[in-house]
């Protein structure tokens, strides 16, 4: 008896493990670099919102979105959310259609509930050399927010493979974001916000607070007790997740969760600070993220975050 039951505990045990999700198979710097320097590059022309450039950001995002299994939402087009903005361009205002890139994997129990997991993909568009556009004009935008963008994604797949969220997961890539938090105004405004558990918000995610710092500054109402949980999921890095070391900024009303104004649960992921050398600058580029950074970042978010899918 007692060597049948050890073959067959060795035997469930071999399931299991061959049933288990590996994080580090999912979330890889490689990844990390392909959505950056994608979202990053001249090509992307700093990604305005509504320009044409624009438009192929969302469908690079829609098309990662759904390598990573998430599934459209009924009533969209594909991936792609539309709402109505006056774009002002070279002296000139015409109503464009923007786009928001949405994507969800259903929830095994509450499924009607909903945790949102969001990053803005637009940034600040190309600036002015002589009257003329320039390839030195560009805002490419890598920090802001490509990084976030990455993060999103990387969470989208590992996700996707656990398949352990009681809730629905909601992922979204809002555009409008410069312009004043505008697409996830009109996503808030067209949702039923008591059925959101949580609003969870990327943004800035790819450089550190100094090149010693290993940091991510988590940013909340009430924040220390959430602060203490996150630290827990992903010890012995007990000081990781860190609290806003810049509340005379008000970052809290400063990027997409805000938004959300009827959900209490809003989180706020930022590890860069708003003095950064390189924000808003034509300077942010590829080259300028810690992917090393990056990619511990996305996992131990991954990882603690778990807390809010069950």
């Amino acid at each position: 008896m007692k060597l049948s039951l050890s073959i067959s505990f060795a035997f469930i045990l071999s399931i299991v493990k061959s049933q288990s999700v590996s994080i580090d198979s999912i979330i890889t710097r490689q990844s990390l670099e392909y959505t950056v320097s994608a979202l990053a590059h001249d090509s992307m022309k700093g990604r305005y919102t509504a320009l044409d450039e624009t438009k192929n950001a969302a469908i690079f995002i829609a098309n990662q979105f759904e390598k990573a299994g998430l599934t459209p939402l009924a009533g969209n087009d594909f991936y792609f959310s539309y709402y109505p903005l006056k774009f002002e361009y070279k002296d000139t205002t015409t109503l464009v259609d923007a786009i928001n890139v949405l994507g969800a994997i259903q929830g095994n129990e509450s499924a009607d509930s909903l945790v949102i997991f969001c990053a803005h993909y637009d940034h600040v568009g190309i600036g002015k050399t002589d009257g003329t556009f320039s390839k030195d004009s560009v805002f490419n935008g890598a920090n802001d927010n490509a990084s976030g963008v990455a993060l999103l994604i990387e969470l989208a797949k590992y996700y996707a493979k656990e398949k352990n969220n009681k809730y629905t997961l909601l992922f979204i890539a809002f555009s409008g974001e410069e312009l004043g938090l505008l697409g996830s105004a009109h996503t808030a405004s067209h949702m039923n916000q008591s059925l959101i558990r949580a609003v969870i918000n990327f943004d800035m995610v790819g450089r550190s607070l100094s090149n010693r710092a290993k940091t991510c500054m988590v940013i909340a109402d009430n924040s220390k007790p959430l602060i203490k949980k996150l630290n827990a999921e992903i010890y012995p890095q007990k000081k990781f997740f860190i609290a806003d070391k810049f509340p005379e900024e008000k970052l809290f009303y400063r990027s997409d969760h805000y938004s959300f104004n009827q959900v209490a649960n809003k989180i706020f992921f930022t590890a860069s600070s708003p003095t950064d050398r390189y924000y808003h600058t034509i300077d942010d580029e590829y080259k300028t993220i810690n992917f090393d950074f990056l990619l511990l970042n996305a996992k131990n978010i991954a990882i603690a975050c778990k807390i809010f899918l069950k």
